[in-house]
């Protein structure tokens, strides 16, 4: 039988073990088979399948798609921030650690050419504009890119990566990359398009959910495959790296921990039952996000929790009693990678 069978790592090529063999998948009723490789840490799902679909389905439901409302809620809130990167920042890890790492490599905004891949309904992109980057916002999805161009002004084009990367090589200086890799089939392939966009010891930021943060017997902490195929860990960007010969380095999030203190409850998570699908085999939502925000408890904790000169101490109070915790300092839920061009010399394909 195909699930007996040794299947090599689609990443590093070693051999992985079968952690789950009906893995819930996004929509009903298709499972997936979840494999970990001991290699280089990462994570992955099968059968590959046709995604498009669901991801039409998401942006037609976007509000009211668990872990996808709250990217319709940074696009209204952007507009009305004077700065809206600090307000990105300083609502979710992601988007600090792309404030830093802009920080950390450009000198020259207005002489830096940045190019935000999977750029969505364009609110970050939108948001670094305003910080005076010169910046374009660029998704294969045409719905996705209209709503931008109208919301946001003209600074979006659709358009497949790997033909883009072919008409415009060594164009920008930094590619931003948040929560997309773990969406695509062939992560190498595409980080390698990446580079050939980016000129001689230009920059690609690269966010990603963090497996390095969980011990080897966590099954799966991210979006329900097909939506996420992968789970990659500081190994697997550094496999990565190492195979384009691109220097790499990670964002250190300890100076966003220490004013957002975020915990992970293990126990919870290993007893936590399997998760459900979110669309129904006709396409329809099974469940909305945003539930719980309509009850007045939910609303005065997070009222109590956002006060700042309590919030870390009311999230620590709460872990007092917890077991086999895991709290977030340099490293987070989310890894940020930066890899680096090389100034010359052949780069690997």
């Amino acid at each position: 039988m195909e699930n007996n069978k040794v299947i090599e790592c689609l990443l590093c090529g070693s051999e992985t073990k079968l952690k789950h063999q009906k893995y819930p998948g996004y929509q009903e009723p298709s499972t997936f088979r979840i494999y970990h490789c001991p290699s280089c840490y990462t994570a992955f799902s099968l059968p590959r399948v046709e995604t498009t679909s669901i991801y039409e389905n998401i942006y037609r439901n976007g509000k009211k798609v668990p872990g996808y409302d709250r990217y319709w809620e940074y696009a209204e809130k952007v507009k009305k921030h004077s700065n809206p990167l600090n307000y990105l920042a300083s609502a979710e890890n992601t988007y600090w650690a792309v404030k830093e790492s802009l920080a950390k490599t450009v000198i020259d905004k207005v002489n830096t050419k940045v190019l935000e891949i999977g750029s969505g309904i364009g609110y970050l992109t939108y948001s670094l504009i305003k910080e005076n980057y010169d910046v374009i916002g660029l998704d294969i999805s045409e719905t996705a890119v209209n709503n931008a161009n109208k919301n946001f002004g003209k600074h979006y084009v659709c358009a497949d990566l790997f033909e883009y990367s072919q008409l415009y090589p060594e164009s920008f200086d930094v590619v931003i990359l948040t929560e997309v890799i773990e969406h695509v089939d062939k992560p190498i392939d595409f980080i390698a398009s990446i580079l050939k966009l980016l000129k001689p010891g230009g920059h690609a930021i690269i966010s990603t959910p963090n497996r390095s943060l969980y011990p080897n017997n966590t099954i799966w902490v991210s979006d329900i495959p097909p939506v996420h195929w992968w789970w990659l860990s500081e190994n697997s960007m550094e496999y990565i790296a190492e195979k384009l010969d691109s220097t790499i380095c990670f964002i250190d999030f300890s100076n966003y921990y220490s004013k957002n203190y975020q915990s992970i409850d293990m126990n919870k998570i290993q007893k936590k039952s399997l998760p459900k699908p979110y669309f129904n085999k006709n396409g329809g939502l099974i469940v909305e996000g945003g539930g719980q925000n309509k009850t007045i408890s939910f609303k005065i904790r997070k009222l109590f929790s956002e006060i700042p000169y309590l919030k870390n101490t009311y999230h620590k109070l709460k872990d007092l009693f917890k077991k086999e915790l895991i709290i977030c300092k340099e490293r987070g839920t989310v890894l940020c990678a930066i890899l680096q061009k090389p100034e010359t010399g052949k780069q690997n394909s």
